[in-house]
């Protein structure tokens, strides 16, 4: 009768000191939506033909060699700047996204995400700008459902 209450003992420890899995189903941190459009129709959407992206201060290539008429870009959570060089072809242009990070308690399973507040952007001038100009469509990067940013080249 011992050894039973002593082995059942053990067995209710063991299923008592286990923890639901936590699996996260939720947002994470959102990231920046730039679309491109036609520079002279404003309404249409343009591809950029071999389009490639450098993510400054990390030196990480974050996009290359593709034709496409939208890119999600991360930024850095940690910072309140993150520079892109946007190279179009043989040109190449440095954008400047400025903002305010915001952590957000998601749940336990997730913990915390970023959201991007007073979202700013400029493109820096070298005289031979493959961007013509920008529109920023909201100055608050909560989710990634649209656009945040609309670039005519």
């Amino acid at each position: 009768m011992k050894k039973l209450f002593i082995l059942l003992l053990f067995i209710f420890a063991g299923f008592s000191s286990c923890e639901r899995d936590d699996i996260c189903i939720d947002e994470i941190t959102p990231l920046l939506i730039i679309r491109f459009y036609d520079v002279t129709d404003t309404t249409l959407v343009k591809s950029v033909n071999q389009l490639s992206v450098k993510l400054l201060d990390i030196e990480a290539k974050y996009l290359s060699n593709s034709a496409t008429d939208s890119i999600a870009l991360p930024l850095i959570s940690s910072a309140d700047v993150t520079r892109f060089v946007l190279t179009n072809e043989t040109n190449s242009d440095t954008i400047t996204v400025n903002y305010m990070p915001e952590a957000v308690f998601v749940g336990r399973s997730c913990g915390f995400k970023s959201i991007f507040n007073d979202l700013d952007l400029q493109v820096t001038d070298d005289g031979e700008n493959w961007i013509q100009s920008f529109k920023i469509i909201t100055q608050q990067i909560e989710n990634e459902t649209s656009a945040h940013v609309k670039i005519f080249h």
